[in-house]
């Protein structure tokens, strides 16, 4: 495993190449690209640029391990409405295209959003939701397949598939070793153990999230500096090596330094980062 970071870290800056630069000056190997509305990188970015990125990263010393978007918290193939369906449907299929053109092998899909933080009530009910992504999984299974892309579906606060027992089913339902899990290690604490997610999701995961979390402080206030929560850092990667994953492992969070590349290296040699560090 090697330490990665997502973009987003970096949502400020003007250009994909002043995330390349500040990654690599963090000392990152690999970064994950992000796709939204605004920004560096939209579906409006001239094709020129994506078809150049793989290059600017490589200059920087970087991997391009992943494409993420959070537009599917709006549209999605949980959603009631058949126009969200077939605008995740249309994402997902660009997010292939672009993840292929630039040699990167995983995209993050957020499949449905049963509920979020605060909502009473659900948007759809929790059958229609794993239904309708096991459906559309299905049918986006032969289009990765084509592309040597894999789908990651990640656990996200969505208020759906909340425990590893069904995350593992519907991955194993779909049947396709081109749709998998694309692991946050810190959202799952709220509700789960990281570790125990990964014994039983295993060879299903296709990359993985570091975010620490701290169990005091409920809500996204929980969310912390890797090593100053209550994650489980040294049982963490053991069950990864368990599992045989040996990918990038993924910091998600805001404007990281040297000292928080420092931290998930420490991470990855099995040791817990240590507290009291400049934080990230």
């Amino acid at each position: 495993m090697y330490p990665a970071v997502s973009a987003g870290a970096y949502r400020d800056e003007p250009t994909p190449a002043a995330w390349f630069e500040r990654a690599a000056s963090a000392g990152f190997e690999g970064i994950e690209l992000v796709l939204s509305a605004e920004g560096p990188l939209t579906q409006n970015t001239p094709e020129e640029v994506w078809q150049h990125l793989p290059e600017r990263a490589a200059e920087h010393g970087l991997k391009l391990v992943g494409l993420a978007s959070a537009a599917f918290l709006e549209k999605n193939y949980g959603s009631p409405e058949p126009a969200d369906r077939a605008a995740a449907r249309d994402l997902t299929l660009w997010m292939l295209d672009h993840a292929a053109a630039c040699e990167i092998d995983a995209i993050l899909v957020i499949p449905a959003v049963v509920g979020r933080a605060g909502e009473v009530r659900p948007r759809v009910s929790y059958a229609d939701a794993y239904n309708r992504t096991f459906d559309a999984m299905c049918s986006l299974r032969h289009e990765a397949e084509a592309r040597a892309v894999t789908i990651g579906i990640e656990n996200v606060w969505n208020r759906f598939l909340l425990s590893p027992l069904e995350a593992a089913r519907l991955i194993d339902e779909v049947g396709s070793p081109h749709v998998g899990w694309y692991f946050d290690v810190g959202n799952v604490l709220a509700y789960g153990y990281p570790e125990d997610w990964i014994a039983v999701l295993g060879r299903r995961i296709v990359r993985v999230h570091a975010k620490d979390y701290e169990l005091s402080r409920p809500g996204p206030a929980g969310f912390c500096p890797l090593g100053e929560g209550s994650v489980n850092w040294p049982a963490v990667v053991a069950a990864l090596r368990r599992s045989g994953y040996d990918g990038p492992m993924t910091y998600e969070g805001n404007a990281p330094t040297r000292a928080t590349c420092e931290r998930l290296r420490a991470i990855l040699l099995g040791a817990s980062p240590c507290a009291g560090e400049p934080t990230p």
